[in-house]
C-alpha cells in the first residue's frame, strides 16, 4: 500500500497537514502550487499547472534554503496556452482524466498526478475547495472556486475509495481519512 499526501493551499494547510501526519507516514509528498515554496522538507513532485509561475517560486524555495530533489509536474503543451509553453518542466501529463473536459484547479492535478504514479490512497491537505482565499494570498475569498467545481464533479467517480480529504467540500464528497482506512 503507498500512500501519498497532497498539499494545496487552503487557509489551514499546515494543521491538515500536522494532522494527517499524526495519523501515518506517507511514502511521497506532492506539493501544488505556494505549498512548495513554503514546504521546508524534500517532497516527490510539485504540481502546477502554471508552468510560467515556477521560475519565481522555484526562486522562492531557493531563497528559503530548502532541498530540491522533486520533479515539476506540468501539463502537456496541447492543454497550455502558446506562451506557457516555453516554461520548464520535468514531467508532462495531462490534468484530466478521459472524458473529463474540466480542470479541478492545481489540487485536483496533484491527486491525478499521484494516481497516475500509482499511490493506492490519497490524502488531500489544504484542498477543501471552499471559497476561503488561499493561505498565502491577501484576498478576500478564491472567486475562481466555481469555475473548478466541475472537474472535481466529474472526477469523483476515479476518486472514490482511493482518495479522502481533510477538509471542506472535498471531505463532504469524498470522506475523511481515518487511521483504519489508512491501515489499508
Amino acid at each position: 500500500m503507498r500512500r501519498c499526501l497532497v498539499i494545496g493551499c487552503g487557509p489551514d494547510v499546515w494543521s491538515e497537514v500536522a494532522e494527517a501526519e499524526a495519523m501515518t507516514d506517507f511514502d511521497a509528498v506532492i506539493c501544488v502550487k505556494l505549498a512548495g515554496v513554503f514546504w521546508p522538507r524534500p517532497f516527490y513532485a510539485w504540481a502546477t499547472l502554471h508552468p510560467e509561475f515556477m521560475p519565481r517560486y522555484t526562486a522562492m524555495r531557493d531563497e528559503r534554503g530548502y532541498p530540491g530533489g522533486h520533479q515539476i509536474v506540468g501539463p502537456l503543451e496541447a492543454e497550455l496556452g502558446t506562451k506557457n509553453r516555453a516554461f520548464h518542466v520535468d514531467r508532462r501529463l495531462s490534468y484530466r482524466w478521459k472524458g473529463m473536459n474540466a480542470s479541478g484547479a492545481s489540487g485536483l492535478y496533484g491527486v491525478k498526478i499521484a494516481m497516475d504514479d500509482g499511490f493506492d490512497q490519497i490524502v488531500c491537505a489544504g484542498i477543501p475547495m471552499t471559497s476561503e482565499p488561499h493561505f498565502a494570498r491577501n484576498l478576500s475569498s478564491w472567486k475562481e472556486r466555481g469555475s473548478f467545481m466541475r472537474g472535481w464533479e466529474l472526477a469523483l467517480p476515479i476518486l472514490k475509495g482511493r482518495v479522502k480529504s481533510m477538509s471542506g467540500w472535498t471531505r463532504e464528497k469524498l470522506g475523511a481519512p481515518t487511521p483504519e482506512w489508512l491501515a489499508g
